[in-house]
């Protein structure tokens, strides 16, 4: 037996419902492409079979309804795509429903793409137009690219500009220390002056911001420190086409000179070896004798692989350093014994590090103590729970210098300086560009060494003369030179005073007067006089000016 029932109204007249005995109702209904389905709706009650049907006829219907409007905008924009010319653009979707998006050649010829971030084709429509014709103007010189390209990036907000350039530091490989500097002090220089754009940093701006840092207690290296990352951004802003001058160039940088808050010192060779027996009974002579004779900095020190040290040649090869390149450096023997001892102790790969545990910077003050280089000395105004002084532990000496593991490099560069090495040498061992960084910065030459230096000088010989006027009893032939000048000397002075005598009073020269021209002084009172001069001149006195003539 078979009940039949047909819904005629609230489905539609394609939408019908059956069933064979009791058994479950069947529904049948047209799909969105016109098809005719038969469902089972596993419903024996009508009431709940009608609303199976119901759910199955409503989904078909928004599924051909969404056919429907997809359709009808494909053939808007494929009619749009045809309406179109060339070099106007183009607008196409990547996706069913999804947003717009413009293609569009710029001025130099370069090809564009740009997601409008719309499903409304007029405003997609407009956009590129816009596009387009900005495009044009450029090409046909009413715009000026550059200027406009400027324009642009002085409406992005600095920071962005600030975000970018970190990025940019990080892909090149900068340190990640050195990044985070630059971080920190752009966006505290953004922050301090208030700027929201890249032309509110002004000269002006800068050099206010660096006063704010010595007023803060900042010293002066910190102060400069700051300037030359901001110099260093803008140069990158010009770079990158951002902006067309790099102004910060013209602040003038601060004297460090007068402002040094931390000054490092040369170990003396007692304290070095002091040091040196210190870190022997820990294990850890390597590693300061690879400062103390290589140069090495600590970054150098935590990077160092076996496979970069080769003893055959006795080199050191310094890979990915301060300067991004790579320096051979000679292998001290010393150094080179320390480094074979710590390879048999620890045998390891090519590959692996020389020194897998990095010395702390406590841990190297601490060996400072030890060896008598670093005491301990009261805070100023720091107090305990107790009211006892809180201390802390300084390598600094009585005249208010330093020692640290970068001190060592400082040690080097003064040892080869009293050596005698050549500053250009020296330059190539401390790896540096200039070798004004090194004479400035790593040599610490003492007063003891210009007084050795005075000390190795040659002893200056004394003339004939000399000798016989300090009483030296040593050649007759100076003894009968001098006396057969003065012989001569009292012969000529007979004949000028019998030639005085002859003449009249009239040409006899007035007391007191010039002498005459024509009658010049003998030999000896010139010599008597030039040795007046110069004794005066020994007493530091300059004599009065004198002529032998008007």
């Amino acid at each position: 037996m078979t009940d039949t029932i047909e819904s005629r109204g609230a489905h539609g007249p394609d939408a019908r419902l059956w069933r064979r005995g009791g058994g479950h109702w069947q529904c049948s209904f047209l799909d969105d492409d016109g098809r005719r389905v038969v469902v089972n709706t596993h419903a024996r009650e009508l009431r709940v079979a009608r609303k199976v049907l119901a759910a199955h006829v409503g989904e078909a219907a928004a599924e051909s309804a969404r056919l429907e409007e997809g359709a009808r905008e494909s053939r808007q924009g494929r009619a749009s795509k045809r309406k179109r010319r060339n070099g106007d653009g183009s607008l196409y979707r990547r996706s069913e429903g999804g947003p717009w998006y413009a293609s569009w050649y710029d001025e130099s010829g370069r090809r564009h793409e740009r997601n409008l971030r719309t499903t409304d084709y007029t405003a997609a429509s407009r956009v590129v137009q816009k596009l387009v014709a900005d495009a044009a103007l450029r090409r046909d010189g009413v715009i000026d690219p550059n200027a406009d390209r400027l324009a642009s990036s002085g409406r992005v907000p600095v920071l962005d500009h600030v975000r970018d350039y970190v990025k940019h530091c990080k892909n090149v490989g900068h340190d990640a220390k050195a990044v985070s500097q630059k971080e920190r002090h752009l966006e505290l220089f953004v922050k301090s002056v208030g700027a929201t754009r890249y032309a509110n940093l002004t000269i002006e701006r800068l050099a206010g911001h660096m006063r704010a840092l010595l007023s803060d207690g900042k010293s002066a290296r910190t102060a400069n420190f700051a300037r030359q990352i901001i110099v260093a951004f803008g140069s990158w802003m010009v770079k990158t086409g951002r902006a067309d001058t790099n102004q910060f160039r013209s602040v003038q940088t601060l004297d460090e000179r007068k402002d040094r808050r931390r000054r490092r010192r040369a170990l003396t060779p007692e304290e070095l070896a002091r040091l040196l027996d210190v870190a022997r009974s820990r294990g850890r002579e390597a590693w300061y004798l690879a400062a103390a004779l290589a140069g090495l900095r600590r970054g150098d020190l935590m990077r160092l692989r076996w496979a970069d040290v080769d003893f055959d040649n006795a080199t050191i090869v310094i890979r990915t350093g301060k300067a991004k390149r790579e320096d051979f450096l000679p292998l001290h023997p010393q150094l080179a014994e320390a480094l074979k001892d710590l390879r048999e102790a620890n045998r390891a790969l090519p590959a692996t590090k020389v020194f897998p545990v990095a010395v702390t910077s406590r841990t190297v003050l601490f060996d400072f103590h030890r060896a008598g280089l670093a005491k301990w000395e009261s805070i100023e105004g720091r107090e305990d729970a107790d009211g006892n002084p809180i201390q802390r532990l300084t390598t600094r000496d009585a005249a208010g210098t330093f020692v640290d593991l970068h001190a060592l490099r400082t040690t080097l560069g003064t040892m080869l300086a009293r050596s005698g090495v050549a500053p250009q040498v020296t330059k190539q061992i401390m790896r540096h560009a200039d070798s004004r960084t090194t004479d400035k910065h790593y040599v610490a030459l003492r007063l003891t060494d210009a007084a050795d230096a005075l000390l190795a000088l040659p002893k200056i010989a004394l003339s004939a003369t000399s000798v016989l006027a300090t009483g030296t009893d040593d050649a007759s032939a100076v003894v009968a030179n001098h006396e057969s000048e003065t012989r001569n000397t009292s012969r000529n002075s007979r004949a000028e005073s019998g030639t005085t005598a002859h003449m009249g009073a009239q040409d006899q020269p007035k007391q007191g007067g010039r002498r005459s021209r024509s009658n010049p002084p003998n030999s000896a009172a010139l010599r008597t006089s030039a040795h007046n001069v110069a004794r005066k001149r020994e007493t530091g006195l300059e004599p009065a000016t004198f002529s032998l003539g008007s």
